[in-house]
């Protein structure tokens, strides 16, 4: 079911026109009278069906629905507007905006000619747009009589929080139902507001008085219109996001996620229209996907007969309504279930229906050509889904096509979502026509960079003792998601099954990545799985080592005594990603007590109760263990909502499921917050944050735009290269051991450490040793006065900023330098990129790449020839 604060537009629809007759049944008993025959019902919960007329309703039930017809609502608008109540502009707007969905809606389906549907339809618009203007024009008159064409409302942004607080009031108004011994005794009468006495709710009928039954285009054939436009507005969304990919503005995740998100929304709107389809008294041996399109083409005065003469299977003059009721996709899937057989796997032959040509441009094509392009490269495909339940593959990751289409193959069943999914699936195809290999590109050159991140780490490894502190879980992790990159991007599972299976011609050649190239979206999430999976082990190997947490302290004490102009890019991305105020434990520290303080504190040495004692004296030595310090967290929301759905093995804590919190949360965030890598409030936020607030509802596609820019700035997040800043920080921390290691064991005997998986220990006993400086300078009355807020250096902190200084001049940026050749996002380090110039862009993005692969990776990736 879709989610309570979702509406599709027939729901919204349906409030509109509820609640436009609600208030003017409210406005009639301010005026001290009820209009008589409404028709009260208790609600029973089922769509489609003419509610019967009742006199009475039980108290003790729920609250009843009174139903009005149009011609009754006419006569109420006729009342309020004699009077000299004023009629709030978001009453003719939530109106107007029915009425303007009615047209547009219908218009599609159902053309502009003059059948009994049309007159239907077009009486009930014409009619709620007379209530409008009465209301509009006779309202005003009697406020400025002056005034005879007053402007239409306004629909401003302002205007438009203004409807939202309207309907949030005006939800369920409070309207009184009269008495039974009063309506007995005065039926044609109206009764004064004194005398009602029950809470109601209004619904507006589709059909008049005249006791007409619904008809085939009825409440259910409207809705399923809707359903359709949702459709096809989705749709456009989804193209525009994949168009936003090609063009190189956001990342294959992003692209991925959002289209998987509205597919998984769409599906939730068909279900509920099928649903409703189910308990109406239309006909239920017939697909209400089919019923449309029919219907449209009778009221159209269209011939039903396809035009088989040009090789398409629907008649050429309703290809537009063809193509929004996903008809073309329904054959192309129903011709391929006919030849689906038991135990049988279906074996694509190139060339049977034609060559695809990626270059020929689509627009300049004939509907015959078009539904030809489709045919192959929808036919070429779906064999590989039928690979994946006959040989139960486990996929890195799965998506809402890729799982549709399984069952299909399965079940040989086609509904109106997994049309329209096939629909998007080809939508994604014909816009990457040009370079179709774009989205598995990306996804082959991500898959080499985690490969060599994660061969680095293991070199690394080899160099010091396996800690007690890190678990053999975490490295086998690490190792599980080499050997994923390895089988799924490197190799290619299916064309080895495919060579091991006597269901295929032995002697045919096999092409490596036929899914994976063509499935754009499929690529985009299973980067998003390695992703996600590098990013959590990532950070809890930074967490159990807690070396380069312990390096911002020392990195920030260096630049606040003695080197100050010190420049460690990687890590200020490191701080402003996971927050000043949880790496330091506040803001920065000023001194090397203040700093020994907070470092205690962070790694979970001392409590802040330990402020307070003097400690000097006190040698107690940081041995991580990773039980006590602060652990480092993802700071990814909206990414982490969808962890559980797409990486096995994390619990749904804020989940997709449970988007609604995430949308709390986020309508409770400041506007302005401080500059950096941390994801900023955009004016699209601004704008959710004020409809949230008031009214818990938000559009589809608003919710899908919103979620499609917070991506986006998350996606540097993701992709900060935690494995990369390990490495390097054992690498300085051992320079600095090297150098210093005398006055170590001058300070703190032989013993000072027992093994290399204990590096990060010396930045602890530094931070004594600049304490103790410090002390003694003062013991000694040679240090600087405390208003100057100075204090006495020590040369060991000298030192270490000398070493810092001649190494992070060459690695100071490298996970930068990744950011720049990876992440479409370029704002968190948009201080070191030109815009306006596109080659010294691309100079630096094969740069990065060169230091970010290895050579024979990087030769692989520029000729297509696979690593040996």
């Amino acid at each position: 079911m879709l989610p309570t604060y979702l509406q599709s537009s027939y729901v919204r629809y349906k409030n509109d026109t509820n609640t436009f007759a609600t208030w003017l049944l409210e406005a009639a008993s301010k005026c001290g009278y009820q209009p008589d025959g409404l028709t009260s019902t208790v609600p029973s919960g089922k769509e489609g069906k003419r509610k019967s007329k009742t006199k009475a309703v039980n108290p003790s039930s729920d609250t009843p629905q009174y139903i009005t017809t149009i011609k009754e609502l006419q006569a109420t608008a006729e009342l309020v507007a004699k009077s000299t109540l004023a009629v709030p502009s978001p009453v003719l707007t939530i109106a107007k905006r029915a009425i303007k969905l009615r047209k547009d809606v219908t218009s599609w389906f159902l053309g502009q000619g003059d059948t009994e549907s049309n007159i239907r339809h077009a009486h009930f618009v014409s009619a709620l747009e007379r209530i409008c203007d009465t209301l509009e024009w006779r309202t005003n008159e009697s406020v400025n009589p002056h005034t005879r064409n007053p402007p239409p409302p306004s629909e401003t942004p302002d205007d438009d929080a203004d409807l939202d607080m309207f309907m949030n009031k005006f939800a369920v108004l409070t309207v009184e139902e009269p008495s039974i011994e009063e309506r007995e005794e005065s039926p044609k009468k109206f009764k004064t507001s004194s005398e009602l006495q029950k809470v109601v709710k209004v619904e507006l009928a589709e059909n008049d008085e005249d006791g007409a039954t619904e008809s085939y285009f009825g409440p259910m054939f409207f809705k399923a219109f809707c359903l359709f436009q949702d459709l096809h507005t989705m749709r456009a969304f989804i193209s525009r996001t994949w168009s936003e990919y090609r063009d190189k503005k956001i990342d294959l995740m992003n692209a991925a996620l959002v289209t998987d998100c509205a597919l998984q929304l769409a599906r939730d709107m068909a279900q509920e229209v099928e649903g409703g389809w189910e308990t109406s008294i239309l006909p239920q041996d017939l697909d209400f996907q089919e019923l449309i399109f029919n219907a449209a083409c009778i009221t159209r005065g269209s011939d039903l007969t396809p035009s088989a003469e040009i090789g398409l299977p629907y008649n050429k003059q309703v290809a537009d309504v063809a193509d929004l009721c996903y008809v073309p996709t329904r054959v192309l899937l129903e011709s391929f279930a006919n030849v689906l057989l038991d135990n049988h796997l279906p074996i694509f032959k190139k060339g049977h229906f034609g060559t695809y040509n990626p270059k020929a441009k689509r627009e300049a094509m004939s509907l015959s050509q078009k539904f030809n392009e489709d045919k192959i490269l929808l036919l070429q495909i779906l064999p590989e889904f039928c690979m994946i339940d006959a040989f139960q593959i486990v996929m890195l990751s799965s998506d809402q096509i890729t799982r549709g289409l399984v069952e299909f193959c399965k079940t040989k069943k086609v509904d109106p979502w997994l049309c329209f999914a096939s629909q998007i699936f080809l939508d994604v195809h014909h816009i990457m026509r040009y370079s179709p290999l774009s989205a598995f590109a990306d996804l082959r050159i991500s898959g080499l960079r985690i490969q060599k991140t994660i061969d680095d780490y293991f070199r690394l490894s080899k160099t010091h003792p396996q800690p007690r502190f890190w678990p053999k879980e975490g490295d086998k992790e690490i190792k599980n998601i080499h050997l994923a990159v390895e089988a799924w991007i490197i190799q290619d599972l299916f064309s080895d099954l495919k060579r091991k299976s006597r269901s295929f011609p032995q002697h045919a050649g096999f092409e490596k990545h036929v899914l994976l190239s063509q499935h754009s979206i499929l690529c985009g999430l299973s980067l998003f799985h390695l992703n996600m999976r590098m990013q959590s082990v990532g950070q809890q190997l930074i967490t159990q080592w807690y070396d380069v947490q312990q390096l911002a302290f020392l990195y920030n004490l260096v630049r606040t005594q003695t080197h100050k102009n010190l420049d460690w890019p990687d890590m200020e991305a490191f701080i402003k990603i996971h927050g000043e105020s949880h790496i330091f434990v506040g803001t920065r520290p000023n001194s090397a007590r203040e700093s020994l303080n907070r470092l205690e504190l962070a790694t979970g040495i001392s409590s802040a109760a330990n402020f307070a004692r003097d400690s000097r004296n006190r040698q107690v030595f940081h041995r991580p263990n990773g039980n006590n310090a602060r652990v480092v967290t993802s700071t990814t929301t909206f990414s982490n909502m969808f962890r559980a759905q797409y990486v096995a093995g994390f619990q749904e804590i804020d989940g997709s499921g449970n988007i609604d919190k995430v949308l709390d949360k986020l309508a409770q965030e400041p506007w302005s917050k401080s500059t950096g890598m941390e994801p900023q409030p955009s004016h699209l936020q601004i704008m959710f944050q004020r409809k949230w607030s008031h009214k818990r509802n938000i559009g589809t596609l608003q919710l899908l735009a919103l979620l499609k820019s917070r991506l986006a700035e998350e996606e540097p997040l993701i992709l900060f290269n935690y494995f990369g800043m390990h490495k390097r920080s054992v690498e300085l921390l051992r320079l600095i051991k090297a150098k210093e290691h005398h006055k170590f064991v001058q300070y703190f005997t032989e013993g000072y450490m027992p093994d290399d998986s204990m590096i990060s220990n010396i930045v602890i006993l530094i931070h004594h040793v600049a304490r103790g400086s410090a002390a003694e300078s003062r013991a000694l009355g040679i240090a600087p006065k405390a208003s100057s807020g100075s204090e006495v250096i020590s040369r060991i902190v000298m030192s270490c900023g000398d070493v810092m200084k001649e190494y992070l001049q060459r690695n100071g940026d490298v996970a930068c330098k990744e950011l720049r050749a990876f992440s479409r996002n370029k704002r968190a380090i948009q201080d070191e990129i030109d815009d306006d110039r596109d080659t010294s862009r691309e100079v630096q993005y094969w740069f990065s790449l060169e230091e970010a692969l290895d050579p024979k990776a990087l030769a692989s990736l520029m000729t297509g020839i696979p690593i040996a």
